[in-house]
């Protein structure tokens, strides 16, 4: 590794006042300013020094243990994979993991460890389970605390390890800036960037209460953010695109009818109107079959717009792209807010709603 450095005098002495790391060729020291005619090749005692602290500023960086829970439980360090141990090790990690920088109370732990009834070891046996994990973590090669020991039991600190769900949630609050700001084509990319780090559903073989409730959050989040990365690629004018990638997620979620919407306006600007209408149906006979439920209010309102080849099914109309979770996209009806399934008994065929 080299540096390629900028040094002035000072008060009699070389400073270095500017440094960048290199992965190869030799060290460069360039004068104040970076004037390349007064390039000096050789090792300058000053950046011996900047080079030692940058050096261990990235060993800091890279010995970081890496955490992925939008998917299997996994973790490593500089690429490597670190034995976690059996489920009970897994079970104890996934609890921390999905609330970093909080402390999980040991009564927490064991009621997720052991959720139909504790042994009278279990908090030692937490205990060991902890010291377990911090040695594999330990003969990884990273110098962090990764568990740490605070009342009332055990945290994981966001500082010392990367978590990817965390990095989702940046992403997409950075996506929701950027279309609120009429950055779409940024919005969509930081979408896909977000939507990339899941690798199944959270925590993927893992079970139990305390597992299951804490990895709810993450799964919303990543149904509102395929709804909002749709909405944004729907307004940049790729709805062909977009028709693949929301038929596995309509299928995943089929009660979903923002996501059923999304598709069927997709379906629709790309000139497959009946197979949009085929979606609706779809969703229809399902509500009605399997919930005794008829289609909200935004299912009614698009269906019925595509049935008189309204404008706003056509290429290249607006479409509303607020990032509130709470947003519809519906064709021209102004359409309230609300939940993702308008839960209402059916007394009778759904009549088809005038837009107002």
């Amino acid at each position: 590794m080299s540096l390629t450095c900028e040094f002035a005098v000072l008060n009699g002495s070389e400073r270095i006042v500017g440094a960048r790391m290199n992965p190869a060729g030799p060290v460069v020291v360039y004068p104040t300013g970076g004037n390349p005619a007064r390039r000096v090749h050789g090792v300058h005692p000053a950046i011996v020094h900047a080079m030692t602290v940058l050096e261990r500023v990235t060993r800091r960086v890279n010995d970081r243990v890496n955490f992925r829970i939008l998917g299997p439980l996994r973790a490593g360090v500089r690429g490597e994979q670190i034995d976690l141990g059996g489920d009970r090790a897994r079970l104890v990690l996934a609890a921390l993991l999905l609330a970093p920088d909080r402390p999980v109370p040991v009564e927490r732990l064991v009621d997720g460890v052991w959720p139909d009834g504790p042994p009278e070891s279990a908090r030692t046996q937490v205990a060991i389970v902890v010291s377990g994990l911090r040695r594999a973590f330990c003969r990884a090669g990273t110098d962090r605390q990764v568990i740490e020991t605070v009342r009332p039991g055990y945290r994981v600190s966001a500082e010392n390890v990367t978590i990817d769900a965390l990095a989702a949630e940046r992403h997409i609050a950075a996506a929701r800036r950027d279309a609120a700001a009429g950055r779409l084509a940024s919005a969509a990319g930081r979408f896909h960037a977000a939507l990339a780090l899941w690798d199944g559903p959270v925590l993927a073989g893992l079970g139990g209460p305390l597992v299951e409730a804490g990895a709810v959050r993450w799964g919303e989040l990543r149904l509102a953010a395929v709804e909002e990365a749709a909405q944004v690629e729907l307004a940049l004018g790729r709805h062909r695109e977009l028709v693949g990638e929301l038929l596995g997620p309509v299928g995943e979620h089929p009660y979903r009818e923002r996501l059923r919407a999304l598709l069927m306006l997709a379906l629709a600007r790309a000139g497959r109107q009946s197979e949009a209408l085929d979606v609706y149906h779809e969703g229809r006979r399902r509500l009605d079959e399997e919930l005794g439920l008829e289609p909200g209010r935004e299912l009614r309102d698009l269906h019925a717009a595509i049935l008189r080849d309204d404008p706003s099914t056509h290429p290249g109309a607006p479409v509303v792209t607020s990032m509130d979770p709470g947003a519809h996209v519906v064709a021209s009806c102004a359409v309230p807010r609300g939940r993702a399934l308008r839960w209402r008994r059916t007394t009778g065929p759904a009549r088809p709603l005038r837009c107002r």
